[in-house]
């Protein structure tokens, strides 16, 4: 479920399905020029989470962003349960690539607006994306850092 803040310039929402990293280009020549095309996995996770980020109601934020992504993979059977980062591929840093170039032009007009981005992997036991975009400001920056500095890690 999204939810949009429109007074405070946030988006939340949950996508569902099973993540899939962004896969690299296949390229090819036609007619004399180069073009690329994007895997067919990839492709359908991005359009799973832009035709849900579109159906919960999300709407473009504008100015610098703060995204952050808390990945749900499925947990092995064998896995015990206090078993919570999920170690193994795929590689975060590509399934984020995916989230960024899926909410492009739905959550923000470019995702070179994204300033700040903060992002977890973990196994979970229904499979998706939480998704947080906020406008990124000194205010929120404070905030994020006050959440960081509670708690002990043990």
């Amino acid at each position: 479920m999204t939810i949009v803040y429109a007074a405070t310039n946030k988006i939340e929402m949950l996508i569902r399905g099973i993540p899939v990293p962004q896969g690299r280009p296949r390229f090819f020549v036609q007619r004399g020029h180069i073009g690329a095309k994007d895997p067919e996995k990839s492709k359908g996770w991005k359009e799973t989470v832009r035709w849900q980020a579109i159906e919960q109601g999300a709407i473009p934020l504008e100015g610098p962003l703060s995204l952050y992504l808390r990945f749900f993979l499925p947990r092995p059977k064998s896995l015990p349960k206090k078993v919570l980062d999920h170690t193994k591929k795929p590689d975060l840093d590509n399934m984020i690539k995916a989230i960024k170039d899926a909410l492009k032009g739905i959550c923000y007009k470019d995702d070179s607006q994204i300033v700040r981005l903060l992002a977890t992997k973990e196994y979970g036991e229904v499979p998706g994306v939480k998704i947080s975009i906020r406008v990124a400001g000194r205010e929120e920056l404070e905030e994020l850092l006050e959440e960081l500095k509670g708690g002990s890690p043990e």
